[in-house]
């Protein structure tokens, strides 16, 4: 994963690297976790400006656009480009006016040997020109009508800003097309020294040697002829977005400004203007100005994720996750994964299952073995329970048995008691009025039938004899019959106690 608060851009002309966090500039070493940023070679670029209704859509935009650059631009349909545009409102116009970018990947590819000597991807691939948005962004510079003036070896060109915003760019004669102009002129001078005269002479002619006369008039000339471009552009672009007039120009060289330049731009009839080199953050720098500006507009890109203008042709590798490769074989291993760890999982509970059916079967043969072990105690227990409770209710039979006897017993010697103080009482008076009895009958255990007999002579002894029977607390006394039988009398009486 890259990291989101690190950019490091490589340039793709110079071995120079630039890490950038957002406040600071450094040249440290290739951070490959960092976010990594390039820019295309202005010379690389394919450009196409034309109308389209406001009404279109995106989609319909898009097809507009790459069959506008391969039918008007000339693109070539047997090799491969990355188009990307941008979308301009017209003053008092119902169109739109879209300019597109192409390049042809293989070439750019060619043209980016020394970044990707460093690495195998760029994750945002700017547009130079564009990159200037960057100075109004974070308050660098305040918005003004301005043109932004690059000069270098290999490619040139201008951007022409309204109010911050973005309206045009072309190209201009870069310093290899100089020192051809000047050797046509008869003016011998590499690359390296030209770089080297224009930051120390440029066009000052007070600097300049007797014999150096030719140098300067031919330089004075391509740089007057370079003015008067940028001045038809500006024309150009007065009629189109009304772009009235100039309020600064930004000109540099990848090492700086050209001595000079700020006086001759200003005799050339650009007095009123403000002129500027490109070294324009507070952090200043000694070179490599434009490396910077691309740097934070990248950075900006990345912080608002805005990735409509990126050429990237080399993107950097999703992680193996990211990928629809990656998420099919993760999700098939996932799967299997998961297949297998439910394998392994009901492996595992039917091997826990079958321990504990093992377990609980030993436990359920022992608890049957022990359950009959106690069956037989208990059905012992149960025979000796039953004897015994057999002898208890024996034992309580007899208990009852004798104290039923005892009860009995008592009763009887009660009932013989009282019935022999009963009858003795009744003999006592028998005996008192001299009176036999024949029959002593108990009916029941408090009464009595006697039958007595008595001389004639002697017939009221049994009158006495009941009377004294009622003095001594007996009841109920009756007599049934009283009759004589030869001087004899025989009675019958009943007596209760």
């Amino acid at each position: 994963m890259a990291n989101a608060d690190l950019l490091t851009y490589i340039d793709p002309f110079d071995d120079l690297s630039i890490c950038y966090d957002g406040k600071t500039f450094s040249t440290n070493k290739l951070d490959k976790k960092s976010f990594i940023g390039s820019r295309v070679s202005y010379s690389d670029v394919i450009l196409h400006s034309f109308k389209v209704p406001q009404s279109m859509s995106d989609d319909e935009l898009k097809t507009n656009v790459e069959i506008k650059m391969y039918d008007d631009a000339g693109l070539d349909l047997q090799k491969k480009y990355k188009i990307i545009y941008t979308k301009k409102e017209l003053d008092f116009e119902e169109n739109i006016l879209v300019e597109a970018f192409a390049i042809e990947i293989d070439k750019t590819k060619k043209s980016l040997n020394n970044v990707l000597a460093h690495t195998k991807h760029i994750d945002f691939l700017a547009l130079p020109f564009l990159s200037f948005t960057t100075l109004y962004k974070n308050k660098i510079i305040e918005p003004k009508n301005d043109i932004f003036v690059y000069i270098d070896e290999k490619e040139a060109f201008l951007s022409i800003y309204k109010d911050g915003k973005y309206l045009s760019t072309k190209s201009l004669m870069n310093l290899s097309e100089i020192i051809k102009k000047l050797d046509i002129a008869g003016v011998e001078i590499d690359i390296k020294e030209l770089k080297e005269h224009l930051f120390t002479k440029g066009l000052d002619a007070s600097l300049y040697e007797r014999g150096e006369t030719n140098l300067f008039n031919e330089l004075e000339a391509q740089f007057s002829a370079i003015l008067s471009k940028i001045n038809d552009i500006v024309v150009y672009n007065r009629s189109v977005f009304g772009f009235e007039k100039i309020d600064r120009i930004f000109l540099s060289t990848q090492n700086g400004r050209i001595k000079g330049i700020r006086e001759f731009i200003s005799s050339f009839g650009f007095d009123s203007v403000e002129v500027h080199d490109f070294n324009l953050f507070k952090e200043k720098s000694t070179s490599d100005f434009l490396g910077r500006i691309v740097t934070s507009y990248i950075y900006d890109k990345f912080e608002i994720s805005d990735f409509r203008h990126n050429l990237t042709v080399l993107q950097r590798e999703l992680p193996f996750y990211k990928k629809e490769s990656g998420k099919i074989i993760l999700s098939a291993c996932l799967i299997v994964c998961l297949s297998v760890v439910y394998v392994g999982f009901t492996y595992y509970e039917n091997y826990n299952l079958e321990k504990q059916d093992t377990l609980l079967q030993e436990r359920y043969d022992i608890m049957k073995k022990t359950q009959s072990k106690y069956k037989k105690k208990i059905s012992l227990l149960n025979k000796e329970l039953k004897s015994v409770v057999d002898e208890k209710n024996k034992i309580n039979q007899r208990v009852e048995n004798i104290s039923t006897s005892i009860f009995a017993l008592e009763s009887l010697i009660n009932k013989k008691h009282t019935t022999s103080k009963f009858i003795l009482e009744i003999n006592k008076l028998l005996q008192k009025h001299s009176l036999a009895t024949t029959n002593i009958t108990m009916i029941k255990s408090n009464s009595i039938s006697i039958e007595i007999i008595a001389e004639y002579s002697k017939r009221d002894s049994i009158t006495k004899f009941m009377e004294d029977l009622i003095d001594n607390g007996f009841i109920g006394i009756t007599t049934d019959e009283i009759k004589s039988d030869k001087n004899i009398y025989l009675s019958r009486i009943e007596i209760k106690k």
